[in-house]
């Protein structure tokens, strides 16, 4: 039975096993951004969120090791590294929508709030602040004053994009730590 389940997992194609990694992984991201999205309201939630950061790569790993070992160690780094691109892509796209969702309707002054924020820390002890932030203190006080935020969609495609090309660079990383260092081995 343990056999015909692994035999069944190596039969999927590369762009169905990512989507099947991708859900669980979007939902996990969903909840670090909006732990991060929160973070000011508690350190605790930023500490968590943080911490949801540190095992991604582990997450990560742990995918790609599966089923570089469902192909009997036959995967090619690119097929692994593509693999680890999908998974981060289909997670960043849910992410994206539970991020928009929630600053759009729960936190709609996020940017103005996250802006005044940093204006005030600064005001408070410029010294703690590394090089010229003075531009970018009146940059962000000019943004309150026109109302010129960037929309929540906006702000959400901007963490699908980044996060999505921090997971392929991550992704590369990780399979050719797997293909340098990785016998097979059925789990």
């Amino acid at each position: 039975m343990l056999q015909t389940m692994h035999d069944m997992e190596h039969q999927k194609s590369l762009f169905k096993q990512a989507a099947d990694w991708g859900l669980p992984f979007g939902i996990y991201l969903s909840v670090m951004a909006s732990g991060f999205i929160f973070s000011d309201k508690h350190i605790a939630i930023s500490a968590f969120a943080l911490a949801m950061v540190l095992v991604i790569p582990f997450l990560i790993y742990r995918w790609l090791k599966k089923r570089y070992n469902a192909e009997g160690g036959k995967s090619s780094f690119s097929n692994l590294w593509m693999m680890g691109i999908l998974i981060f892509m289909g997670g960043s796209l849910i992410a994206s929508g539970v991020s928009y969702a929630v600053i759009e309707f729960l936190r709609p002054n996020y940017f103005y709030e996250q802006a005044q924020h940093l204006i005030t820390q600064y005001e408070q002890a410029p010294e703690q602040f590394a090089g010229n932030m003075e531009e970018v203190i009146s940059l962000l006080r000019l943004v309150i004053e026109k109302h010129a935020a960037p929309r929540s969609v906006e702000l959400a495609l901007t963490g699908f994009w980044a996060c999505s090309f921090a997971g392929s660079l991550l992704s590369a990383l990780i399979a050719a730590l797997i293909k340098l260092t990785g016998k097979p081995h059925n789990d």
